[in-house]
């Protein structure tokens, strides 16, 4: 049996670098629970386990790993050690119930990516694109947490990296509990 097999048999799973193959990963996983909750009532329901020790990576990857978050009708309880920073702060205010441990660090910055040596238009483009995501990054943090817009508009102002202690995240309701 795999590990991603294993993990998937204890509800456990885990959440390093966020790129397409591992938000497949985690996204299918959710789905293959959920299949087999299918029965249950919510309350029934054993909770999934999703353990976060994330430097961030791809924003879209990310997007979807929330979106399969917030579609499960099998809660996920979300447990950062570590870091959960840039796309890996988002997800982890996403849990239905979320931890971390007592030294985690979580990091919020702009949206960022590369776009080569590329025309005008398609600079054009991707500034249209990548203040999108913006939006949406922002409105996921601002929906599940005590952080407001505001405070969010600063950082990415003043072009920085906001880094917040685990006591400072249960203050900002980023998490639910320290652990």
């Amino acid at each position: 049996i795999s590990q991603r097999k294993l993990e998937y048999l204890s509800r456990v799973f885990t959440l390093g670098d966020i790129t397409s193959e591992s938000a497949c990963e985690v996204i299918g996983l959710i789905y293959e629970v959920n299949k087999e909750d299918k029965n249950k009532a919510e309350e029934n329901r054993d909770p999934i386990q999703l353990i976060i020790n994330s430097p961030g990576g791809s924003v879209y990857d990310g997007i979807g790993i929330i979106d399969a978050i917030e579609q499960s009708i099998t809660p996920i309880h979300i447990y950062v050690h570590g870091q959960a920073q840039s796309m890996g702060f988002a997800i982890a205010t996403c849990g239905h119930y979320r931890y971390a441990s007592k030294r985690t660090t979580f990091m919020y910055h702009e949206v960022s990516w590369e776009t080569g040596r590329e025309k005008l238009q398609y600079h054009e483009q991707e500034v249209k694109e990548g203040k999108r995501l913006w939006r949406i990054y922002d409105s996921i943090i601002t929906a599940n947490t005590k952080i407001p817009a505001k405070t969010l508009d600063q950082i990415r102002k003043a072009h920085k990296e906001w880094y917040i202690t685990a006591d400072e995240a249960l203050d900002l309701g980023i998490i639910d509990e320290i652990i």
